[in-house]
């Protein structure tokens, strides 16, 4: 088996620091869709299931994502300023390890090829 030297990973390798701001900035997003999408949803939904206390639960538990995802962000944002600049990583085997082409883009290893990945594998959505 053959496996990479040493300077070979450490050519590959990025700065911490760009890294945590890629996940931060989609985070960031993530809990932003989660808010605009709850918002959406009792826009539509309230009248009707306010007095349901599994649906105001659920309300309840959209909300808190969002606010925990963005707050997990700002974390690793506080972790990417006290980090030294010089710290580095090589992201290609965890970047190998995402499945959505999209998200690839947004936090993946900044300099490699991506091929489209079949968007099936990530799982369907479900509408009820």
């Amino acid at each position: 088996m053959n496996f990479p030297q040493r300077e070979d990973v450490l050519d590959q390798a990025e700065r911490m620091t760009d890294v945590l701001v890629r996940i931060h900035a989609e985070l960031e997003e993530i809990a932003r869709r989660i808010d605009h999408n709850q918002a959406m949803i009792a826009k539509s939904t309230w009248n009707v299931g306010a007095a349901d206390e599994d649906y105001v639960k659920a309300m309840q538990d959209a909300d808190l994502s969002a606010q925990r995802i963005a707050g997990v962000a700002g974390f690793l944002r506080a972790l990417g300023d006290a980090s030294k600049p010089d710290w580095r990583i090589n992201t290609a085997g965890a970047t190998s390890t995402l499945k959505l082409t999209e998200l690839i883009r947004a936090i993946g290893t900044t300099d490699a090829l991506i091929a489209a990945k079949p968007e099936d594998d990530a799982g369907n959505v479900d509408l009820f």
